[in-house]
């Protein structure tokens, strides 16, 4: 139940975090220090949010366990994605 609640308040912050990262260049006040790449951190908040829907849905939409064992794997997967890309964002941008 615990889980639900973060992913019901989590996602729609995540979203519009990312869509004002993404949009306006804006990045929170606490991660302007570390964060080198604020287009990569964008896509990170949108991956992750995506990934907390897709978990939540998978318990409503689905009646088979399988099926829903199977689509919170795949959001898990998307979700380590986005930490991934989190980690990209706090890298170094190349020199040419």
């Amino acid at each position: 139940m615990m889980w639900q609640c973060i992913e019901v308040v989590g996602s729609p912050v995540l979203l519009v975090g990312g869509v004002a990262t993404l949009g306006w260049g804006w990045v929170p006040t606490w991660y302007r220090s570390c964060v080198r790449r604020p287009v990569v951190f964008g896509w990170a908040q949108l991956t992750v949010a995506a990934a907390l829907i897709i978990i939540l849905m998978s318990e409503s939409l689905t009646s088979t366990p399988r099926l829903g064992l199977a689509v919170k794997v795949f959001g898990t997967a998307v979700m380590l994605f986005g930490f991934w890309l989190f980690s990209v964002a706090d890298w170094e941008p190349r020199r040419r």
